[in-house]
């Protein structure tokens, strides 16, 4: 049975011209090339006067949208690679503009492919979206003239894509490359030192041999020099270079105050200052440029080759210029391997004996259980020269710091556990007992650990070796010879753990022999040497935990031989000057609209004081309802009281106000 419909009354007239859909915002693109051409009178037809033929045809100026984050963009780029034509691709999606406006076609694609061509046509064709510029009205979806239209705006984009391939790629390009390579000047940024002499003609209309090329510009070329003979003074430290010039100088004079002469230009985009004296610098990754750019001993170089020897007058010192040089590049001028190339070490390993402080007393006796992945993670040691102090570390499997905790924290905490559990032990028998008896049966596990570790290696050493006599593959040779070094390595660790096991068993002497002198051990505390110590931690405990709940709270647990557990808690000594998280910031919102007291308030962020934790509610909420809530009068403590300062928490904590001390079998 044929279905019927109604007729169309109000059929598009394809014979008829389409009057521009003015009712519909309207998206303006904007392109350049390079940055050098932002601000040129393209930028003015393609900006200004573009929303001006806009409003002419009856836009209003609210729903013309400028879209202008392309400056400095190749035509060449696809959709996703540019900001702004992104943004107008997703509002074509969304329906949101009727019409996208631009100066000319090649201002949306120099694509040779035409493949990102294509997809915008059909995201404009999908949603009935016109293309306008100055001199045609493209309507893809048009019900007749769509495909015309279509085939014009692909050869609009061919003719704009060879014309930068055959044009300026052939042409222009080729003769900025053929100058290149006689040496002279093609518009660049010219090296700190020199100008640029422009005068094609001397007098008498005499040919100018330096025409295009470098000649010296003082006063910067003294300041080239100098910075040359301050990166050898510092024995090839480039940091320390560039930090002493930050702070010290020499420093660029202002271009304003030495403008070249007349017929020579010199133009730059230095423009990093000091910052303790504002004053024009270059930055660390400029000055690194700088000391091995061979344009100061008169080469030319271009894309990375030497084309022209000896092209200008030289400002440094071949000597002083070989010497920066073998000190930062591994390829010669030429090319090749520097065999001269010796860099500065920066970080040197200083003699243990010259540190004033002495190292962890624990070290690898810590773990933590904070890196993701990993059950029980040991610390590392890590000495700070800065500080002048130990800190243990905890890495996570890609060998990034998660955080470091100052040694002397957790060195104390895990001294106060022990003291409190020798001071328990020496007084019950029971317990005096069970921890001899744990001790030593814990020396015997270890001792069996280490040998099955040893056999174990012992046995990959001798598959290795069988496995070599049946390879030839150089490749899987190497691999296998690595790996036996390795097992050998692991093979003398291994032994000389063994050998400290079963040579000083010091902690099970100190247990038997130092029963009745305990008491005066634990009274004369303080005296006790660290080794001392750490004999009797490995004999009462397995090992501590170091755990960091957040960014001021530092948890220490001490898991002992009887399975027990014995934890402390501290806080880190800051307020919270670094930016707050998300969840804290969610936090301190939530505890000031549930009308959360000061005390709450300070427990909650235990390392700020009451005015860090005002000014950061200012800073992200505004100030109206901590007005209302915490008035001066209806508050205890002043501005720069801490939780740590409140007498609740030394009515929580006792004597020992800095420390929370928990003796639960579980974490805290």
């Amino acid at each position: 049975m044929p279905r019927y419909r109604k007729p169309q009354t109000n059929a598009i007239d394809p014979y008829k011209a389409q009057a521009l859909p003015v009712d519909r915002p309207i998206a303006v693109y904007y392109r350049q090339s390079s940055e050098g051409q932002i601000g040129n009178i393209s930028t003015t037809l393609q900006t200004v006067d573009m929303v001006e033929h806009l409003m002419r045809q009856g836009w209003q100026r609210e729903r013309i949208l400028l879209i202008d984050f392309d400056a400095g963009v190749s035509g060449t780029k696809k959709i996703h690679e540019r900001k702004g034509l992104s943004q107008a691709f997703e509002l074509i999606k969304a329906k949101e503009i009727g019409v996208i406006a631009a100066q000319d076609v090649d201002r949306f694609f120099r694509d040779m492919a035409q493949i990102e061509t294509n997809i915008f046509i059909e995201a404009c064709r999908e949603n009935n979206v016109l293309v306008l510029t100055p001199t045609f009205i493209y309507d893809f979806a048009h019900p007749t003239q769509g495909r015309y239209h279509i085939q014009m705006f692909r050869e609009q984009v061919q003719r704009a894509a060879d014309y930068l391939e055959f044009f300026v790629k052939g042409r222009l390009w080729r003769a900025r490359e053929y100058l290149n390579d006689q040496g002279e000047w093609t518009g660049t940024a010219v090296a700190l030192g020199y100008m640029v002499d422009t005068r094609e003609f001397l007098e008498a209309k005499v040919s100018n041999p330096q025409y295009r090329r470098y000649v010296p510009f003082k006063p910067y070329d003294d300041v080239v020099r100098a910075y040359f003979g301050l990166y050898k003074q510092h024995n090839g430290n480039l940091k320390a270079t560039w930090r002493h010039i930050e702070q010290h100088g020499p420093f660029i004079p202002e271009f304003e105050a030495h403008q070249p002469p007349g017929g020579f230009v010199f133009p730059t985009n230095i423009s990093k200052r000091s910052r303790f004296t504002d004053k024009l610098i270059l930055s660390e990754y400029g000055l690194g440029n700088l000391l091995t750019n061979a344009v100061y001993i008169g080469h030319w170089a271009h894309g990375g080759v030497i084309v022209q020897q000896h092209n200008h007058e030289p400002i440094v010192p071949l000597d002083l210029f070989m010497y920066a040089f073998n000190q930062l590049s591994r390829f010669t001028l030429d090319g090749e391997p520097n065999s001269d190339y010796t860099p500065h070490r920066p970080w040197v390993r200083h003699d243990k004996a010259e540190r004033c402080v002495e190292p962890p007393t624990y070290i690898r006796c810590v773990y933590s259980t904070d890196a993701p992945g990993i059950a029980l993670r040991r610390l590392t040691t890590n000495w700070q020269p800065k500080n002048q102090q130990y800190v243990y570390a905890l890495y996570g499997t890609d060998q990034k710091r998660i955080w470091y905790m100052m040694a002397r924290f957790i060195d104390t905490a895990i001294d106060d556990l022990l003291l409190e559990r020798l001071q328990a032990t020496t007084i019950d028998e029971e317990a005096w007992r069970k921890a001899v008896a744990l001790s030593q049966e814990g020396a015997q596990v270890d001792v069996r650990r280490i040998q099955n570790a040893i056999r174990s290696a012992e046995q990959a050493q001798r598959s290795i070796v069988e496995n070599l006599k049946a390879l030839t593959h150089p490749d899987l040779v190497k691999q296998l010879q690595d790996d036996y070094i390795a097992s050998e390595r692991e093979i003398e660790r291994l032994k000389a753990e063994l050998k400290h096991l079963q040579y000083d068993k010091g902690h099970q002497r100190l247990l038997l022999e130092a029963r009745p002198v305990l008491e005066m051990v634990v009274a004369r505390w303080s005296e006790v040497a660290p080794e001392d110590r750490r004999e009797l931690f490995e004999a009462f405990a397995q090992h501590a935990i170091v755990n960091r709940p957040n960014r001021v709270t530092r948890c220490v647990t001490v898991v002992w031989r009887d399975g027990s557990r014995t934890s402390r808690t501290g806080t880190r000594e800051g307020n919270y000057t670094y930016p707050w998280t998300e969840s804290e910031r969610a936090r301190l919102y939530e505890m000031v609209t549930n009308r959360a007291s000061q005390i709450e308030l300070l427990r909650a962020f235990p390392g700020a004081n009451w005015r860090m934790i005002r000014e950061r509610y200012a800073y992200h909420f505004g100030n109206p309802s901590w007005r209302s809530i915490y008035r001066r009068s209806q508050t205890k403590y002043g501005p720069y009281t801490r939780w740590q300062d409140t007498d609740e928490f030394r009515a929580e904590h006792g004597d020992k106000a800095h420390l929370q001390v928990s003796t639960s079998g579980s974490y805290p």
